[in-house]
């Protein structure tokens, strides 16, 4: 440490001992360095402020029936595509920039668009539309003109744009409906031809195949059902006519009467339970067995009774036919036949019903497989042409909505104005920055020759130097004159580093 120390200190003397090239050089610096600032021209910046209104008061009434776009993106996008090529151009030629630009070297005009865009200023702020541009040249009314053409290009832009948008859309549409217009009736067509070619065997309000079919074999099951119950019905009313005879009704003579016998009505009673019972269950049924066997014990009573009535009045069979209530066992008899006989035709209607039907197991599945597609495809195109339709009204109305109201309006509130004071360069600053590197060069240089010309201050250097121990040193004899020299040496560089501050003041107090 104590090495470093000392070698800093051995530097510091050579410096001093060349202090006076520090100062003219530093004084050297200074002067040409304030010249060049001071001879720099002044910079003016031109600004303007300008508030974007979003709040239209069309835009809240038409909601719902019109296209909203994202008005907060749309403000963005034309802000971020202000200064975009085309618009960079535009601005330079309002402005009259491109005088004195050739326009032939692509270079040079390719140079003059990327300076202005990087000096044009756009900011903004995010809680609130308003937005500020700004641009600084030598010449106040260049400036000024940049900034209002920056303005001119913003308004334009954002009119133009969202108007050919809207064209543009409606244009896609009607294009869009054309084609799904023409995918439509291809559909319909297909879908007629399939009808007309597969009439008799398309699905109906019934269902599918096989709901269908379930119903026929329901429809078939329910009216075999009801053609046993009619046949059984008709088997009774004939074994009434033909293997019974009637007990009960008038006679001419009143020796019939004595033909009812007291069974009879027992007999019709169980009659019509075992008819009721064979309705429900099978003729092996317990049940039915016992009714049988109790109804075949009362008729044998009963004949057996009417025997031995016929003994005591031989002739009375003659009257049978005139009894009323034969009379309507035969007309029961003849609408049950006559019933039996139409139920016999819906039977074996249902019967071809359902055999045509499982005939068909393997086409009409595959009919209704393919109908099912092509409504798909048919209701698809349509959802999809109606929703277009739907759509071309919107913009239809968007169009007009923005021809009668923008729904981006950019307001100016303060328009371009240049002040009267240059804002630039800060030439206060500049001089400074050029006083304090004048020293630090100055003390550069008289370091650097101080190493290309070393010269040795103390008997350490010396001895460090050249490895060497020092014997002995000689001091320097000074005479009055030599002093008389030293103190007048010293006090002009006071006085000259006096001066040279002095200057600086000067010129701060000048240009601040």
């Amino acid at each position: 440490m104590q090495d470093i120390i000392g070698l800093v200190v051995g530097y510091l003397r050579e410096v001093w001992l060349r202090r006076w090239l520090v100062v003219l050089v530093a004084v050297a610096v200074s002067l040409m360095g304030w010249f060049v600032v001071i001879k720099l021209p002044d910079q003016y910046q031109a600004s303007a402020r300008f508030y974007v209104d979003t709040q239209t008061l069309l835009r809240p009434l038409l909601r719902g029936l019109t296209v909203q776009t994202n008005i907060d993106n749309q403000v963005n996008l034309i802000v971020k595509t202000l200064l975009s090529r085309p618009n960079t151009k535009k601005i330079a030629l309002m402005a009259d920039l491109d005088y004195g630009v050739d326009e032939s070297n692509p270079e040079e005009f390719e140079e003059l668009m990327t300076k202005l865009r990087k000096d044009i200023k756009l900011k903004g702020s995010k809680r609130e539309n308003v937005y500020t541009v700004e641009y600084t040249s030598a010449n106040s009314a260049t400036a000024k003109n940049v900034v209002q053409s920056v303005l001119t290009v913003l308004v334009e832009s954002s009119l133009g744009e969202s108007r050919e948008e809207t064209v543009s859309a409606q244009r896609f549409i009607d294009q869009q409906l054309r084609e799904y217009e023409k995918r439509l009736e291809e559909d319909e067509n297909k879908l007629k031809e399939f009808k007309r070619k597969h009439a008799g065997i398309m699905p109906s309000s019934e269902g599918d195949y096989y709901q269908r079919l379930e119903a026929a074999r329901a429809k078939y099951d329910s009216a075999k059902l009801e053609l046993m119950e009619l046949d059984r019905k008709h088997q009774a009313l004939q074994r009434q006519l033909k293997g019974e005879e009637p007990s009960f009704g008038f006679t001419e003579k009143p020796a019939v009467s004595s033909i009812s016998t007291s069974y009879d009505t027992r007999i019709a009673s169980l009659e019509e339970q075992l008819d009721s019972l064979l309705l429900k269950y099978t003729a092996q049924h317990p049940d039915v067995k016992a009714s049988r066997e109790q109804l075949g014990l009362l008729k044998r009573a009963r004949n057996k009774e009417l025997a031995e009535l016929k003994q005591k009045s031989p002739s009375n069979s003659s009257s049978l036919d005139q009894n009323p209530v034969y009379q309507q066992l035969k007309v029961n008899l003849s609408e049950v036949e006559a019933e039996k006989s139409s139920m016999q035709v819906r039977v074996q209607s249902f019967k071809e019903k359902v055999d045509e039907l499982e005939k068909m197991v393997n086409t009409i599945p595959e009919i209704e497989a393919q109908l099912i597609a092509l409504n798909r495809g048919y209701q698809v195109t349509k959802r999809k042409y109606e929703d277009l339709l739907s759509r071309r009204e919107s913009a239809q109305i968007s169009r007009k909505a923005s021809q009668a109201t923008d729904d981006i309006q950019f307001k100016v509130i303060d328009p371009p104005h240049v002040p009267n004071e240059p804002v630039g360069p800060h030439r206060p600053l500049l001089m400074s920055v050029v006083f304090i590197f004048s020293i630090i060069l100055g003390l550069g240089v008289a370091l650097l020759i101080a190493l290309l010309k070393p010269s040795f201050t103390s008997k350490k250097i010396l001895s460090d130097v050249t490895g060497l121990p020092v014997l002995g040193a000689v001091n320097a004899v000074v005479n009055d004159h030599y002093r008389h020299r030293q103190r007048l040496f010293n006090l002009t560089f006071t006085l000259t580093c006096i001066a040279f501050t002095a200057s600086y003041a000067s010129v701060m107090v000048l240009f601040y």
